[in-house]
């Protein structure tokens, strides 16, 4: 499959993560920065998450310095709150602070002339207040933060899955054993199944990625109020519009509240509704109360790990150029085959009512709730659309583009039926299957 699949349902390009730094209480920070590398910087909160400052990359040259003012400031002479900054000493600050500042620094300044092994990015999030005087009436000193793989306060809330190495976060590698892990009786994926609407298991997709990477990252057809899916078209090809997905990877200049934020994912495994919008969450109700508290099932590291993975752009492969793997390739199914040999099953066995538009143009009259294969009767769009209906290439009876149409009655409103659309064992069904297990890769 292309490259650009195999990165994933993102505009975002592969990224790592190059390290941590800490931002002193005047909002200051200085730090190394490799040379000749595009770098972007995010602010991170207190749960790992990041708030985009800044969309665009920027990099240096060897021996380069670079400073920021702010927007669309000089990149040289004073900050724009020289005033209230550099050249401001609070008497809450501890007696050596006060004595080693000096006029026009900053606190990143001092911190790092004092200690230059401040200089070097850490690969955790840490954070100590070393300038407020507690001795002092009414100084309080900010809280102390931490945010470890491993390591941290309590063992428990340390990775026990594989950890990144060098900043690199591939989906297969580092979020699937999240779902995957043994939790007991709250694993992720014993309800989460096939069988779930989203399926969480590591199992091939027909895409040749992880059917739960597809249920995160692909929303559902969008329908208008008669419930038919909404449809436009795209250089005269026509597109499914689709609902938020449990993962957003949109971002744009004039966006700064960050991807994990906003998505209801992590909203849900943190049990706290953030930044994410009204249709994320009606797309995405809370869990039942009956679940459950999925803000209690990933631990700190993991929540941490999550919200790096997501903030990063939510890729399948962050380093489809792997220096000991060769170029990462998804073992998909073949596309010309489905044109040729199963685009015109589907098209004879289920268009009737599962295609958007009819045969003279108009829109069918079917409802799609509680649908996501919506055919637009174009063969490029409708193979991605088929894909999202096969979840486990190994084993294709179960399958919704099978399971489904071979089983009485479907749909299930239809109490008339007396035979399947499409039976198990016949010609048209097994052609499916055989096509769907040249996609399982093999042992």
């Amino acid at each position: 499959m292309g490259l650009r699949s195999a990165i994933g349902e993102t505009d975002f390009e592969p990224t790592q993560i190059l390290g941590y730094a800490p931002i002193e209480p005047d909002g200051s920070f200085k730090i190394d920065v490799p040379a000749d590398t595009p770098i972007a910087l995010s602010v991170i909160d207190d749960h790992g998450r990041a708030f985009q400052v800044h969309t665009n990359w920027i990099q240096v040259r060897p021996g380069e310095r670079r400073t920021c003012d702010g927007c669309h400031s000089p990149r040289r002479g004073g900050a724009l709150n020289s005033g209230s900054v550099v050249d401001s000493v609070p008497s809450a600050w501890l007696a050596a602070m006060q004595a080693a500042h000096q006029q026009g620094e900053t606190m990143a300044d001092t911190r790092t002339r004092l200690d230059p092994t401040r200089l070097q990015l850490q690969p955790d999030m840490v954070y100590a207040d070393a300038w407020a005087d507690t001795k002092k009436a009414n100084v309080q000193a900010l809280p102390a933060f931490s945010l470890k793989y491993t390591g941290n306060d309590r063992p428990t809330d340390d990775l026990v899955t594989p950890a990144p190495a060098n900043g690199v976060i591939n989906y297969s590698d580092h979020i699937q054993p999240l779902w995957t892990r043994d939790r007991g009786s709250n694993t992720c994926t014993r309800c989460h199944d096939a069988s779930d609407h989203l399926n969480l298991q590591a199992t091939p997709g027909g895409d040749g990625r992880y059917a739960s990477y597809d249920s995160l990252l692909i929303g559902d057809p969008q329908l208008d109020a008669s419930g038919r899916p909404v449809v436009f078209f795209d250089d005269g090809v026509p597109m499914l519009a689709r609902l938020p997905a449990l993962v957003d990877t949109m971002a744009s200049e004039d966006e700064v509240i960050g991807l994990a934020r906003k998505s209801r994912l992590f909203e849900i495994m943190s049990g706290t509704v953030i930044m994410s919008g009204s249709d994320a969450q009606a797309a995405h109700p809370n869990p039942p109360a009956t679940a459950p508290d999925h803000s209690l099932m990933l631990n700190k590291a993991e929540m941490r790990l999550l919200a790096e993975w997501i903030d990063t752009g939510g890729k399948y492969f962050n380093d489809p150029f792997n220096a000991s793997s060769g170029v990462r390739s998804l073992h998909v199914l073949d596309e010309t085959t489905f044109a040729s040999t199963i685009y015109p099953i589907v098209t004879k066995t289920c268009a009737g009512c599962h295609q958007a538009f009819g045969s003279a143009g108009k829109i069918n009259g079917n409802t799609f709730q509680d649908n996501r294969f919506v055919l637009t009767g174009s063969p490029d769009g409708d193979f991605n659309v088929t894909m999202t209906m096969i979840s486990d290439t190994c084993h294709p009876p179960v399958d919704e583009l099978l399971a489904r149409p071979s089983t009485i009655p479907h749909p299930p409103g239809n109490t008339g039926q007396t035979a399947a659309i499409l039976p198990a064992g016949g010609a048209d069904y097994s052609t499916i299957a055989s096509w769907i297990l040249t996609g399982c890769p093999a042992p």
